[in-house]
């Protein structure tokens, strides 16, 4: 395997040193903390809104939920026990205090009693899911009445272009669409060298 391939795969599923490595650049790149942050800020967090985070990496996305959920309930899954680790030593005192839960789990294997939850959103995950329709039917039913899904996407191919990341926003309407929400929409942050892309919905 090259070494671009080796690195890349850390992305996917973060492990060993390469891994913490690849915790770090994300907890530190400008446009990974752009795009996490504001999609948190999309999802117009209420104070004790319950929130999951689907790949919840080195957890710069749940530190901002608990600072604006500050009597709420926020739960982060990874399949990774090295960005687990991270966002566990980054969130101490919300881990500590137990309004943050962390789990190591993919989304196929959440226990049906977790939810319901307010908000759930993900950040550049959904590349990484096998089978796309059936994960947006999950997060459909992680989901209270009127709750809110943010699925937030930025190319990383080696030629990135906006026309890769809009058509990713058509797919993933067409899921939400099949899932049952409602109130679909799309957002856009303008970052180099493409934009990102929020698609969000509401459970009917």
């Amino acid at each position: 395997m090259s070494l671009r391939k080796t690195i890349v795969g850390q992305f996917k599923n973060p492990h060993g040193w390469l891994g913490s490595i690849a915790g770090w650049i994300m907890a530190n790149r400008r446009s990974n903390r752009q795009r996490n942050l504001w999609t948190v800020d999309l999802l117009q967090l209420k104070p004790d809104d319950r929130i999951i985070e689907i790949g919840c990496g080195p957890g710069l996305a749940l530190e901002a939920c608990l600072a604006q959920a500050a009597a709420g309930e926020v739960v982060g899954l990874d399949h990774s026990r090295t960005m687990l680790d991270q966002a566990r030593v980054r969130n101490a005192g919300a881990s500590s205090d137990g309004r943050l839960q962390l789990r190591l789990e993919s989304l196929d294997e959440l226990p049906p009693g977790l939810g319901p939850f307010d908000k759930l959103y993900s950040a550049n995950v959904v590349q990484f899911l096998p089978d796309r329709a059936a994960a947006f039917r999950k997060i459909h039913a992680l989901l209270k009445p009127n709750g809110i899904a943010a699925t937030t996407y930025m190319p990383r191919s080696k030629n990135p272009s906006r026309a890769e990341a809009l058509a990713m926003a058509d797919e993933i309407e067409g899921h939400m669409k099949v899932a049952g929400f409602v109130g679909i929409r799309i957002e856009e942050l303008p970052l180099r060298p493409v934009p990102a892309v929020c698609i969000i919905g509401e459970h009917a």
